[in-house]
């Protein structure tokens, strides 16, 4: 396929010519009329009672999950799970470096060190086979993430995680309606975290401002939780069970982490329309990757056959070959595409952990020369940093990776002017007469 169609980029019309592409509009006169209702009631504060329990049992009851905690942010939901699975100082962690501190960043502040891994260049999701090969006597938990709603290979995940003893911390901020297998993830792994925050329809797939979920099948892990950070929850002594939790009194560990009741009001009206922006999102997936996965250079990013959802927050994976694109690097194919208005960021992902300052030279966390990753620390050897090149398949896969907005409801005609903008650049002589150094 060639076009002789004269690029935005070098003064042509652009291909995409709607403004403003996402027609679903969010329900703001019941959450409304729900805040208010709190507002007057005076129930805007508290958990294990009143709305912040009813939450729980709906969001239970939607995910098939045993245990739900509903916390204030989806940091503190990780944070309370590693502290759950028994994460604590000198221990690892070991995560995907083409991944988010906030996954890992409440393990490293209970006292263990982030390992970070590779990624499967072809899900671009964390590679079980290299999260085996650092598995240490150290590692204390696994910390993966569902990127945009794909569903890490959990199969794999949970066989490695059951023959090293080594539990799975799911951060699932985007994946709040991911299934695994047919079952959603939250009734497969050993605990997952989701995030409330943003606004729709472009924050999480349910948000509240600022909130944050936890779930589990297992009561210990669920316990732990309660203990730790559920100051002055309603009938939190009845719900301790196990010891040595049940020795506590009723402040338990002294953390409040709860949820605040008004961010849930806006979480309840958002579970109504949950699984009808998700069936849509996949729709536009389906179209706009049917388009722009027949034309030569370009491949988009499924997820696993297992796991039918993806682009639930963030967006969609594409990923270029720039071989097949006439030598063209990524950045002009970007730029070429941005000129004809496709929402495109990229090439590469948000974060590349390993190449942090603090991972690449060290950071005394708690002064004096306490900290994971300064020197040696409760049991751990020097900490020697992370350089260029220490994850060359990451690395690679990072210059190449560029990221498609998804939406609910696509104004007519949008998802054919965003195919279109791909077909007239990967399909323009651009991409056989640009410099092959460029």
């Amino acid at each position: 396929m060639e076009t002789t169609e004269e690029l935005a980029i070098a003064g042509g019309d652009p291909a995409v010519t709607i403004e403003e592409p996402e027609e679903w509009e969010r329900p703001v006169q019941k959450e409304t009329e729900f805040v208010a209702e709190l507002l007057e009631d005076g129930e805007i504060s508290g958990a294990g009672r009143g709305l912040p329990a009813s939450f729980e049992a709906e969001f239970r009851e939607y995910t098939g999950a045993e245990y739900c905690l509903t916390v204030d942010h989806g940091s503190t939901a990780l944070e309370s799970a590693f502290y759950a699975v028994g994460v604590g100082p000198g221990d690892e962690v070991i995560t995907p470096t083409a991944g988010y501190i906030g996954a890992y960043a409440g393990a490293l502040h209970l006292g263990a060190r982030p390992v970070f891994c590779e990624i499967d260049p072809e899900t671009l999701l964390v590679d079980p086979r290299d999260v085996e090969r650092r598995i240490t006597d150290r590692t204390a938990a696994i910390a993966v993430t569902h990127w945009n709603g794909r569903v890490c290979d959990l199969d794999a995940l949970g066989e490695i995680s059951d023959r090293h003893d080594v539990p799975i911390v799911e951060d699932a901020a985007h994946a709040h309606a991911s299934r695994w297998n047919g079952e959603h993830i939250s009734s497969v792994g050993d605990i997952a975290c989701y995030s409330l925050q943003g606004v729709a329809p472009h924050g999480k797939p349910i948000t509240g401002g600022e909130g944050g979920i936890v779930t589990t099948n297992d009561r210990e892990y669920y316990e732990r939780q309660l203990s730790y950070c559920h100051l002055h929850r309603t009938g939190l002594n009845e719900e301790l069970t196990r010891e040595p939790y049940t020795e506590l009194d009723y402040e338990a560990l002294g953390l409040k982490y709860r949820a605040h009741p008004l961010a849930l009001a806006i979480a309840t009206v958002e579970m109504d329309s949950i699984e009808y922006r998700t069936r849509n999102r996949l729709s536009y997936r389906d179209e706009l990757f049917g388009r722009i996965g027949a034309l030569p250079g370009v491949r988009p990013v499924w997820p696993y056959d297992r796991s039918e959802t993806d682009g639930l927050y963030g967006g969609l994976k594409v990923v270029l070959e720039p071989d097949e694109l006439g030598g063209v690097s990524p950045q002009r194919i970007v730029e070429a595409l941005e000129a004809e208005g496709a929402p495109v960021r990229g090439p590469g992902f948000p974060y590349m952990e390993h190449l942090r300052t603090i991972f690449r030279e060290g950071y005394d966390l708690w002064g004096d020369g306490r900290s994971p990753i300064q020197g040696e620390f409760c049991g751990l050897p020097p900490y020697n940093g992370y350089q260029e090149g220490d994850f060359p398949i990451s690395e690679e896969i990072n210059e190449r990776v560029l990221t498609v907005g998804s939406y609910i409801e696509p104004a007519d005609g949008y998802v054919d002017q965003v195919a279109t903008a791909f077909e007239k650049v990967v399909g323009h002589s651009y991409c056989r007469t640009e410099s092959r150094t460029d």
